[in-house]
Protein backbone atom coordinates (compact mmCIF):
# COMPACT_ATOMS: atom_id res chain seq x y z
CA UNK A 1 0.00 0.00 0.00
CA UNK A 2 2.90 2.37 0.73
CA UNK A 3 4.12 2.18 -2.86
CA UNK A 4 0.62 3.01 -4.14
CA UNK A 5 0.42 6.00 -1.77
CA UNK A 6 3.77 7.32 -3.03
CA UNK A 7 2.62 6.97 -6.66
CA UNK A 8 -0.72 8.73 -6.07
CA UNK A 9 0.78 11.60 -4.05
CA UNK A 10 3.67 12.09 -6.47
CA UNK A 11 1.35 12.18 -9.50
CA UNK A 12 -0.94 14.75 -7.83
CA UNK A 13 2.05 16.84 -6.68
CA UNK A 14 3.55 16.91 -10.17
CA UNK A 15 0.20 18.00 -11.62
CA UNK A 16 0.01 20.75 -8.99
CA UNK A 17 3.48 22.10 -9.85
CA UNK A 18 5.98 20.43 -7.53
CA UNK A 19 9.34 19.68 -9.23
CA UNK A 20 10.19 16.04 -10.04
CA UNK A 21 11.72 13.93 -7.26
CA UNK A 22 10.57 16.05 -4.32
CA UNK A 23 8.20 13.52 -2.71
CA UNK A 24 10.03 11.57 0.00
CA UNK A 25 9.65 9.79 3.30
CA UNK A 26 9.69 11.93 6.41
CA UNK A 27 13.17 13.00 7.56
CA UNK A 28 14.07 13.21 11.24
CA UNK A 29 14.96 16.94 11.16
CA UNK A 30 14.49 19.79 8.72
CA UNK A 31 17.66 19.31 6.71
CA UNK A 32 18.91 22.51 5.05
CA UNK A 33 20.55 20.54 2.24
CA UNK A 34 17.16 19.24 1.06
CA UNK A 35 15.61 21.67 -1.37
CA UNK A 36 12.25 23.28 -0.77
CA UNK A 37 9.50 22.96 -1.91
CA UNK A 38 9.08 19.27 -1.13
CA UNK A 39 6.58 16.83 0.36
CA UNK A 40 7.50 14.50 3.21
CA UNK A 41 5.19 11.53 3.85
CA UNK A 42 4.64 9.94 7.26
CA UNK A 43 2.57 6.74 7.58
CA UNK A 44 0.42 6.03 10.63
CA UNK A 45 -0.64 2.50 11.64
CA UNK A 46 -3.28 0.82 9.48
CA UNK A 47 -6.65 0.20 11.13
CA UNK A 48 -8.46 -3.05 10.19
CA UNK A 49 -12.13 -3.97 10.60
CA UNK A 50 -13.30 -7.57 10.01
CA UNK A 51 -16.26 -7.66 7.60
CA UNK A 52 -16.61 -10.96 5.70
CA UNK A 53 -18.92 -9.44 3.07
CA UNK A 54 -19.45 -11.09 -0.29
CA UNK A 55 -18.45 -8.73 -3.08
CA UNK A 56 -18.92 -10.78 -6.25
CA UNK A 57 -20.10 -14.14 -7.64
CA UNK A 58 -18.81 -15.69 -10.88
CA UNK A 59 -20.09 -18.94 -12.29
CA UNK A 60 -18.04 -20.90 -14.80
CA UNK A 61 -19.03 -24.43 -15.77
CA UNK A 62 -19.56 -26.54 -12.68
CA UNK A 63 -17.85 -24.16 -10.26
CA UNK A 64 -18.68 -20.91 -8.53
CA UNK A 65 -16.07 -18.33 -7.50
CA UNK A 66 -16.96 -15.99 -4.65
CA UNK A 67 -14.92 -12.88 -3.90
CA UNK A 68 -15.07 -12.11 -0.17
CA UNK A 69 -13.97 -8.99 1.63
CA UNK A 70 -12.12 -10.19 4.71
CA UNK A 71 -11.13 -6.79 6.08
CA UNK A 72 -11.77 -3.15 5.39
CA UNK A 73 -8.74 -1.04 6.29
CA UNK A 74 -7.83 2.63 6.70
CA UNK A 75 -4.34 4.04 6.27
CA UNK A 76 -3.74 7.60 7.43
CA UNK A 77 -0.84 9.43 5.79
CA UNK A 78 0.55 12.82 6.74
CA UNK A 79 1.78 14.75 3.69
CA UNK A 80 3.85 17.70 4.94
CA UNK A 81 4.39 20.31 2.20
CA UNK A 82 7.50 22.35 3.04
CA UNK A 83 8.00 25.62 1.19
CA UNK A 84 9.78 28.96 1.36
CA UNK A 85 6.99 30.98 -0.25
CA UNK A 86 3.53 31.41 1.31
CA UNK A 87 1.92 32.45 -1.97
CA UNK A 88 3.29 29.42 -3.80
CA UNK A 89 2.15 27.18 -0.94
CA UNK A 90 -1.38 28.57 -1.08
CA UNK A 91 -1.65 28.01 -4.86
CA UNK A 92 -0.01 24.59 -4.65
CA UNK A 93 -2.30 23.45 -1.81
CA UNK A 94 -5.42 24.22 -3.82
CA UNK A 95 -4.05 22.53 -6.96
CA UNK A 96 -2.76 19.51 -4.98
CA UNK A 97 -6.12 18.77 -3.36
CA UNK A 98 -7.87 19.20 -6.73
CA UNK A 99 -5.38 16.82 -8.41
CA UNK A 100 -5.85 13.99 -5.89
CA UNK A 101 -8.16 11.35 -7.37
CA UNK A 102 -11.29 10.11 -5.63
CA UNK A 103 -9.74 6.67 -5.68
CA UNK A 104 -7.65 4.17 -7.65
CA UNK A 105 -7.47 0.39 -8.07
CA UNK A 106 -4.68 -1.47 -6.31
CA UNK A 107 -2.69 -4.34 -7.86
CA UNK A 108 -5.37 -6.84 -6.72
CA UNK A 109 -8.11 -4.94 -8.54
CA UNK A 110 -9.68 -3.59 -5.34
CA UNK A 111 -10.84 0.02 -5.07
CA UNK A 112 -8.80 2.30 -2.79
CA UNK A 113 -10.70 5.41 -1.73
CA UNK A 114 -8.72 8.61 -1.16
CA UNK A 115 -9.87 11.54 0.98
CA UNK A 116 -8.25 14.66 2.35
CA UNK A 117 -9.31 14.82 6.00
CA UNK A 118 -7.58 17.97 7.31
CA UNK A 119 -4.91 20.52 6.48
CA UNK A 120 -2.92 22.62 8.95
CA UNK A 121 -0.89 25.68 7.94
CA UNK A 122 2.11 26.69 10.05
CA UNK A 123 4.81 29.34 10.15
CA UNK A 124 7.74 29.32 12.57
CA UNK A 125 7.49 31.92 15.36
CA UNK A 126 9.19 35.27 14.79
CA UNK A 127 12.72 35.78 16.08
CA UNK A 128 12.90 39.34 17.36
CA UNK A 129 15.58 41.63 18.59
CA UNK A 130 13.66 44.56 20.03
CA UNK A 131 11.12 45.64 17.41
CA UNK A 132 13.03 44.11 14.50
CA UNK A 133 12.20 40.66 13.11
CA UNK A 134 15.27 38.64 12.10
CA UNK A 135 14.47 36.27 9.25
CA UNK A 136 17.33 34.08 8.07
CA UNK A 137 15.28 31.44 6.24
CA UNK A 138 11.68 31.84 5.18
CA UNK A 139 9.61 28.77 5.92
CA UNK A 140 5.95 27.93 5.46
CA UNK A 141 4.49 24.47 5.89
CA UNK A 142 1.13 22.83 5.33
CA UNK A 143 0.36 19.42 6.78
CA UNK A 144 -2.31 17.39 4.96
CA UNK A 145 -3.97 14.38 6.57
CA UNK A 146 -4.88 11.91 3.82
CA UNK A 147 -6.98 8.80 4.40
CA UNK A 148 -6.69 5.76 2.13
CA UNK A 149 -9.49 3.19 2.55
CA UNK A 150 -8.86 -0.24 1.03
CA UNK A 151 -9.93 -3.89 1.24
CA UNK A 152 -8.28 -7.22 1.90
CA UNK A 153 -10.08 -9.79 -0.27
CA UNK A 154 -9.97 -13.51 -0.99
CA UNK A 155 -11.35 -15.59 -3.86
CA UNK A 156 -13.05 -18.83 -2.84
CA UNK A 157 -13.84 -21.52 -5.38
CA UNK A 158 -16.83 -23.83 -4.77
CA UNK A 159 -17.72 -26.85 -6.89
CA UNK A 160 -21.43 -26.92 -7.64
CA UNK A 161 -21.44 -30.69 -8.07
CA UNK A 162 -18.56 -31.93 -5.90
CA UNK A 163 -18.48 -35.49 -7.31
CA UNK A 164 -20.82 -38.01 -8.78
CA UNK A 165 -20.88 -41.73 -9.54
CA UNK A 166 -22.86 -43.37 -12.29
CA UNK A 167 -23.79 -46.84 -11.15
CA UNK A 168 -24.62 -49.48 -13.73
CA UNK A 169 -28.16 -50.79 -13.66
CA UNK A 170 -28.13 -54.29 -12.19
CA UNK A 171 -30.84 -56.90 -12.47
CA UNK A 172 -33.83 -56.35 -14.67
Amino acid sequence: MHKLVFEVVEKAALEAGLPQGRVMAQVSKDNLTLERPRIELAFLPEVYRRTGRTLDWKRSGLSLTRKRELYEADLTVYANVLSEDEDWLSDFSHAFVAALPKGVNDKHGNWVGIRVEKATFSLPPDKRVGDTVIEVFKKADKLFELKFTFRITKDEKHDLIPDFNILPKTGA
